[in-house]
């Protein structure tokens, strides 16, 4: 592809995330980056310099707005510097694609999301978890209808994530709620994508374990009663008691179980015998239950295979080619859940979501047609 079809974009943080965006970005033929910019010179340096790539630096976004006028940018800083950093981007005309959340605050968000609008430009958000092929198979099985109606589901995820590592970003272990925010955002997200529903009601609760290296709630326990009648018992931690990461999400269907036991991959099916329960042993072990059909995925580099799809669908909405499902007016919902859990965790009371959205400032035409789509 000739350099005048590339997509000229600068990438704006050189940091864990970045770092990751850059390598990803120096294998795409399509793209051209032509700048990086961070306030951290040496990180700034070191990402421009890739193996395959050779992209002007600098520590001030503006100065490389003006000299590189991009088409496309992504932003993947910390999020209380993104409304300023998007809004300039915005301003000089380019496509955005930036990193979860786009802000804590709604009306940030809000603001964000009107401006795009306003220029004809794309916001998109890094909930790059959509793009796994597991999570992609889950949503399959939901849309399709293939193994009936889902009933319930129970989503795990148990980790010991030490803030003061130097390869983690460490500006989650001031948050009040970095679990939250940070992480639990993702699996929302994922509940509203993958079951292709909205979340009608929840109720959850927050606390941090004394030996936590975090200042703020760093684990917490959400009830969800979906729209389509499912129910969802969601448990997340970043301050466990063992090193071992451990996850797990099931899903319940009429016709049959999902059950994913590993955060990128590893996801099984099971098809339901009911007449199973009435013989044999009360409480089954294995090799008397239902067996268990390992869904046949492409094989996935965490954080790097599925940014290559998000890339590519961030690509062809710049290009007038696609409509793009992962974008800053759909990022509302998964951001306004985060703050409806934040509501029911401060009062100990169930949270109507529909009706706490409209507490919120987000214009209704916002918040229709928005389910994943």
């Amino acid at each position: 592809m000739s350099s005048e079809k590339r997509l000229r974009l600068v990438l704006v943080g050189a940091g864990t995330r970045g770092r990751t965006w850059a390598s990803v970005l120096a294998e795409t033929p399509e793209v051209e980056l032509v700048g990086v910019v961070d306030r951290d010179e040496s990180r700034a340096r070191d990402s421009a310099s890739g193996q395959s790539h050779q992209a002007a630096w600098d520590t001030d976004f503006a100065s490389a707005l003006d000299s590189h006028r991009p088409e496309a940018v992504i932003i993947a800083t910390p999020p209380d510097s993104h409304h300023a950093l998007v809004l300039q981007a915005l301003s000089q005309g380019a496509h955005v694609l930036c990193e979860k959340p786009l802000s804590e605050s709604i009306a940030e968000v809000v603001e964000m999301v009107i401006r795009a609008k306003d220029r004809g430009l794309h916001l998109m958000v890094g909930m790059n978890f959509r793009y796994l092929s597991s999570s992609q198979r889950i949503r399959h099985y939901t849309t399709t209808g293939e193994l009936g109606a889902l009933s319930h589901a129970q989503f795990s995820y148990i980790r010991h994530r030490d803030g003061n590592r130097a390869d983690l970003n460490d500006y989650p272990m001031q948050m009040p709620y970095p679990l939250l925010m940070e992480q639990s955002i993702h699996h929302l997200d994922l509940l509203r994508y993958c079951y292709d529903t909205e979340v009608e009601s929840l109720v959850a609760e927050s606390w941090r374990p004394p030996w936590s290296s975090y200042e703020g709630d760093c684990c917490a326990s959400i009830l969800l009663r979906m729209e389509n009648g499912a129910r969802v018992n969601y448990l997340g931690t970043w301050t466990g008691s063992w090193n071992r990461m451990c996850f797990s999400w099931r899903s319940e269907f009429e016709a049959g179980a999902l059950v994913q036991r590993r955060q990128f991959d590893d996801l099984v099916r099971i098809g339901f015998r009911p007449e199973l329960a009435r013989s044999g042993s009360r409480f089954k072990t294995s090799a008397e239950a239902e067996p268990t059909i390992a869904e046949q995925l492409e094989p996935c580099i965490p954080f790097v295979d599925d940014s290559r799809l998000l890339l590519r669908e961030f690509m062809g909405a710049a290009r007038g080619e696609v409509e793009p499902a992962t974008t800053g007016r759909d990022h509302l919902k998964s951001l306004g859940l985060v703050q409806a859990c934040i509501k029911s965790i401060e009062t100990g009371q169930w949270v109507d979501v529909a009706r706490f959205y409209g507490t919120l400032g987000i214009p209704p035409e916002m918040l229709s047609a928005v389910t994943a789509s």
